[in-house]
């Protein structure tokens, strides 16, 4: 708890200290505060003095920790007890591994600086979230079920060519530095150490409370203005200065993606009419184009306090290339904020009759996709760069895993060198694959992957329609490794806006929490019915930015790219808060049966029209789950228990005890012979025993 004591120190070094006023949403206090104050002008919220509170709230987290059994992990650490990974590993009687620490985990997403928002202080501007603020937050999150915490970058980001107020977490400037945003100024003037030592504090935190932590890492692409172009710019592709105002990528008729296709998708890109006036933006690097300038611009480089990308327009006319989808015919615009790293110094053989010796690097939708267009000469002091970042962050801060954004787009020996140095001495170290095919869980298991994010998000959008169990079930027996389970993603449209019917979220949250090969996700604010989009990046519109009421001072804002703050104070948030505890603590109590191997495929095949419903069955000790969800959400159903159970379990249980139904947590008999009437999205969880299952022997 080094770092934790460091914070409490700096805290109570300030205990005294005279303080305005500063408000915070009233849900956040978790932990029992009570020297606190209300205003009638700042409903839902409570006045506290803000050191005394954090301190409070961390010394409360150490105390909870004294009691967490925990056991040491890399640099010194303390990570928490894996009892319920053990339970798992026991029930499926397999040694341990990585992939093991997911069963019964419940990850938590979210964008720090956005999830501790809030305008502290009457009349001023919204401050950012904070380690600090997460901190006190995370009994809270527990309370959720939580026990992953999945961060997006927290490294700091571009300066240049920014979106919105503040940039995109994933523009990052420096890979080694973290986001100054995320200091909190209770603590002193912001200085590099003392922001590792937050973030550390946090870390400590989480694994006092039992949650493990994984970042989101970026390795295709950097912001534009990266730290590393002023030492290394031949790491990077580099059009006219004169190019950049309506840069984008040459216009190609869209190509059928298809294996085996790669060949005449490459001959259409390089063939288009556009191709010859695209390349002839490119530039050399400038070290590349004069390197006696270079040099001189290097060594007056340390002496101007300039942004190295605009010293570098100023003194070369050339730019960093916007950056653009990897998909032929994308509509969606270039990325300004962000460029491609230069992993191959050559062009890649299949695009080389179609480029001329004398052709500076350029970069196109090809290039992109490196697992499948890789060059010949690698960049290898680039990759051996790369390898080295998420060893940094797992030994200097002991951080659980990693999510490696479009991984599986980079050439596959190095996406396996970063796999290797990842788990290096960290054998449970966890690895999140940003694959949505399903398809490619496979390749993805092969690399070393422990989980990928698939797209149930988009499925459960079928869930009204016909054959919606069967393709959900079909989806998850064909994936080779475990999906993430969410109703929304940071890049799509949110659940509560998606699914404006309340017992439509209940039953997809409790499926969701219930299906096998599912690792259940949240994502920040999804808990408050938060409507506004996070971004705009999957299945969604430019109009999607705008379904808040246009008084709502979040009107139109992105979290991705604006200060923005969530609704904490939103009413609607208490369904929501209830349901998913009721929903962690289910899966809780049920989680020993939640395996694949326990699913009843012959209930798979007993399809009610109305109905999404499956079965478990452990034969030792004899334990039957029974879930049954009518998916019509304007009529009743009927339906009898025994109707979904195959001959044998019918035979074998008579009876049930329902945990769930349209009330609520419960426990009622059902016998399952009974018919019984399904209100619309009505779920009924059932549970039965040898000693309680009325078993016909």
């Amino acid at each position: 708890m080094t770092n934790l004591k460091t914070l409490i120190k700096l805290l109570q070094q300030k205990e005294g200290s005279a303080e305005r006023p500063y408000f915070l949403p009233a849900v956040w206090n978790s932990f029992g505060y009570t020297d606190y104050t209300t205003a009638p002008t700042r409903p839902g919220e409570i006045g506290v003095h803000p050191v005394r509170y954090f301190l409070a709230a961390l010394e409360a987290i150490c105390a909870q920790g004294q009691n967490v059994p925990s056991e040491t992990g890399q640099g010194g650490n303390a990570r928490p007890a894996t009892e319920k990974d053990e339970r798992c590993r026991k029930a499926r009687g397999k040694p341990a591994s990585a992939g093991d620490k997911l069963c019964g985990k419940i990850i938590y997403s979210t964008l720090l600086r956005t999830l501790t928002a809030w305008d502290h202080y009457p009349g001023e501007p919204i401050m950012p979230g904070t380690f600090l603020k997460a901190i006190a937050l995370l009994p809270f999150l527990k309370s959720l079920g939580v026990d992953i915490i999945y961060l997006l970058p927290i490294f700091a980001t571009g300066e240049k060519y920014k979106k919105g107020e503040v940039g995109s977490p994933y523009a990052i400037k420096n890979f080694y530095q973290l986001d100054p945003l995320l200091h909190d100024p209770l603590l002193g003037e912001m200085t590099p150490p003392l922001l590792a030592t937050e973030f550390g504090a946090f870390v400590e935190a989480c694994h006092l409370m039992g949650c493990q932590v994984m970042l989101d890492f970026v390795f295709r692409t950097a912001s534009r203005d990266n730290d590393l172009i002023s030492g290394h710019p031949e790491w990077f592709y580099w059009i006219d200065l004169a190019a950049n105002a309506g840069f984008t990528p040459p216009f190609v008729k869209k190509v059928k993606q298809a294996a085996g296709h790669d060949r005449q998708e490459v001959e259409v890109l390089y063939k288009s009419s556009a191709i010859q006036s695209y390349l002839a933006q490119f530039r050399p690097a400038p070290s590349e184009a004069d390197p006696k300038r270079w040099k001189a611009f290097q060594e007056e480089y340390g002496q101007r306090m300039k942004n190295p990308l605009t010293l570098i327009e100023e003194e070369f006319g050339v730019t960093t290339v916007p950056g653009f989808s990897d998909v032929i015919g994308d509509p969606q615009p270039p990325w300004e904020d962000v460029t491609y790293l230069r992993y191959y110094f050559d062009h890649h053989p299949k695009a080389r009759k179609y480029i001329t010796p004398e052709q500076p690097p350029y970069f196109l939708q090809d290039i992109a996709r490196l697992n499948r267009y890789p060059g010949e000469v690698p960049n290898r002091e680039l990759w051996e760069y790369i390898t080295k970042i998420i060893p940094y962050y797992r030994e200097k801060f002991g951080i659980d895993g990693a999510r490696i954004d479009m991984g599986h787009a980079l050439p596959a020996a190095l996406n396996r060198a970063i796999i290797e140095k990842a788990r290096a001495g960290r054998a449970d170290f966890i690895l999140w694959s940003e694959e949505f095919n399903v398809e490619n869980s496979a390749p993805a298991k092969e690399c070393g992957y422990d989980f990928i994010t698939g797209d149930l998000w988009l499925k459960y959008k079928e869930v009204g329609k016909k054959g919606f169990s069967r393709k959900l079930f079909a989806l998850l027996q064909s994936a080779k490794l475990p999906l993430t389970g969410a109703l929304e993603l940071p890049d799509t449209p949110r659940a509560a806006w998606y699914y404006p019917e309340k017992h439509q979220l209940e039953l997809l949250v409790l499926l969701n929490y219930f299906l096998p090969k599912v690792v259940p996700l949240l994502n920040n604010g999804m808990e408050l019915m938060e409507k506004q989009p996070m971004n705009l990046g999957l299945d969604n519109t430019a109009a999607g930015r705008y379904v808040l009421a246009k008084d709502d001072p979040m009107y139109g804002k992105l979290a991705f790219f604006d200060f923005y703050r969530l609704h904490w104070l939103n009413p609607e948030r208490d369904f929501m808060l209830t349901l998913l505890r009721k929903a962690a603590a289910l899966r809780r109590r049920f989680l020993h049966l939640l395996e694949e191997e326990y699913l009843v495929q012959a209930s798979l095949r007993l399809t009610r029209k109305q109905l999404v419903h499956f079965a478990y069955f452990k034969p030792e000790p004899g334990e039957l789950l029974l879930f049954i969800a009518n998916r019509d959400f304007r009529n009743r159903a009927k339906v009898t228990g025994a109707e979904l159970l195959p001959g044998e379990l019918r035979r074998r249980f008579s009876t049930v005890t329902l945990v769930h139904t349209a009330g609520g947590l419960t426990e009622e008999q059902w016998t399952l012979k009974e018919k019984r009437l399904l209100q619309p999205g009505e779920v009924l969880i059932g549970f039965a025993n040898k000693f309680t299952g009325g078993e016909n022997r």
